[in-house]
């Protein structure tokens, strides 16, 4: 194999395996079209290289002319794919001067098809050689060349006027990245290709005996796409934990907050246990001063101990989990166990503010795949917003409902309703904005984090007004766990 040969097709080689890895990214995201665009570039460069190839190994005129003849639709393929690449990875660039590159280079390509031998040359009378990486290959020794060959000129020009536009635009937006992005689109893109341009229409005018070079161009602009599409996914792939971070911190500030309205609550859930402890206690020491303590009172008074220890146990258990830090960690779960404990740790609360609390959750409810914490802390907020909007009520009207069913095949939805004021049906979207509130002294995060939490689980979170009028239903839906045994 010849060293010409070795180093284009070691070059195209070396590009496809990134076509592939991007080909799958887009297959995964199909919004991100500059890494399908830069795919179909690099079939344009492997198109480019195989027929440069072919060009300079050409051993007679017309075989050089057919060469030619098949150079215009690779090389329509990479302008192409290029132009779009810098439109979606920029996000700038004039629409009118991009469709007029593309469909000028579309004319040409189809001119070229119809053209006996091709498109640049009505003949070619011979051919010569000159030397590239010590090796001899053909070069263009003597053609006419068509009178239209202004066209490919002034459309390159206009390529390259493309991308640069597109730079300087962005270079004026401002912004670190923003220039960062113009710098690379003006040194990676315009250089190269300017070079490029020049390189073969000097070969193609007669200007100089030189090989017909867009490949080796193309190839350092590939590769500067696959430099930036790798530095975005890795930085993608970043920002993405980052914000998986930030989200559970979130999370976990929204439970301790919530916990810290319920602090009465459950300083009350723990001293119930904690004072049947002790009186337990006082009486087991007046039995053990008797001269003949009743072993099986003593055994009843120990139980009963054990029993409120276990009690107070859980509610701490219950509130150490509801505290710590932690990322959803998904499992299934039987949606009227969860319902029952987190409407406990709001039982006492629930009392105080005088909030009757109806649980509608059948026994035979399929459970669901989802992080029990997680879900148990989303609930507890819309419960004890629940109980916030019905501050202003009569006593006897305030009704809390818990309901869950089916949603469907793959679904189960939790409604928590109000009898509260409600809100105004232009504010029933803007109540899940990060800090909007409409209680006096809220934070305006609750929401928000319990939409983040329930879309982390693959399920939507949303408000509706009660038909009655009166009030408001938070309605969540979680996918069932495959399986269907919690």
């Amino acid at each position: 194999m010849s060293l010409v040969t070795l180093v284009w097709s070691m070059g195209a080689a070396a590009m496809l395996p990134f076509s592939a890895l991007y080909g799958l990214v887009w297959a995964i995201d199909r919004r991100r079209l500059e890494n399908l665009m830069f795919c179909i570039a690099v079939l344009g460069f492997v198109g480019l290289a195989l027929v440069e190839l072919g060009m300079m190994h050409a051993s007679a005129p017309d075989a050089y002319g057919r060469w030619v003849y098949w150079y215009q639709l690779p090389l329509f393929v990479a302008i192409s794919a290029t132009l779009l690449f810098v439109r979606y990875y920029l996000q700038t660039g004039r629409g009118w001067l991009l469709w007029t590159v593309i469909l000028s280079r579309l004319l040409i390509l189809g001119a070229d098809l119809l053209s006996d031998p091709n498109f640049n040359f009505t003949r070619i009378d011979s051919i010569a050689q000159v030397f590239i990486l010590g090796e001899p290959v053909t070069v263009i020794g003597s053609a006419a060349v068509r009178s239209w060959q202004w066209l490919p000129v002034l459309n390159c020009l206009l390529f390259l006027g493309y991308i640069a536009d597109a730079a300087l635009t962005l270079w004026r937006r401002g912004g670190a990245e923003a220039r960062r992005r113009a710098l690379v689109a003006g040194i990676g893109f315009v250089v190269p290709l300017a070079l490029a341009v020049a390189v073969t229409q000097a070969a193609v005018l007669g200007l100089a005996r030189l090989p017909v070079l867009g490949a080796p161009t193309f190839l350092v602009t590939t590769a500067v796409m696959a430099i930036e599409l790798s530095r975005q996914l890795l930085l993608g792939q970043q920002a993405r934990e980052e914000a998986q971070e930030l989200r559970s911190e979130l999370a976990r500030v929204g439970r301790i907050t919530a916990l810290g309205q319920l602090a009465s609550a459950l300083a009350h859930e723990l001293n119930q246990p904690l004072g049947a402890i002790l009186r337990n206690a006082e009486a087991g020491e007046l039995l053990l001063d008797q001269p003949t303590p009743d072993i099986a009172e003593l055994k009843a008074i120990m139980g009963d101990i054990r029993a409120d220890d276990s009690r107070a146990a859980a509610v701490i258990d219950r509130m150490r989990a509801m505290i710590k830090r932690r990322s959803v960690e998904t499992r299934s779960v039987a949606v009227q166990e969860l319902v029952r404990d987190t409407v406990s740790l709001a039982h006492t609360e629930a009392l105080a503010r005088q909030v009757v609390v109806h649980c509608a959750v059948p026994a035979g409810l399929p459970p669901v795949a989802a992080d029990r914490v997680h879900i148990s802390q989303v609930l507890l907020n819309l419960i004890i917003n629940g109980m916030d909007a019905m501050a202003g009520c009569a006593p006897q009207e305030r009704r809390l409902s818990i309901e869950a069913r089916p949603a469907d095949a793959a679904t189960v939805l939790v409604t928590v309703a109000d009898t509260g004021l409600g809100v105004r049906p232009e504010l029933i979207d803007r109540i899940f904005d990060p800090f909007f509130t409409t209680k006096p002294d809220g934070m305006g995060m609750g929401l928000p984090v319990s939409r983040s939490i329930i879309e982390a689980h693959g399920g939507r979170l949303w408000a509706e007004l009660n038909a009655s009028g009166r009030g408001l239903s938070l309605r969540f839906t979680l996918p069932q766990a495959v399986g269907g045994l919690a």
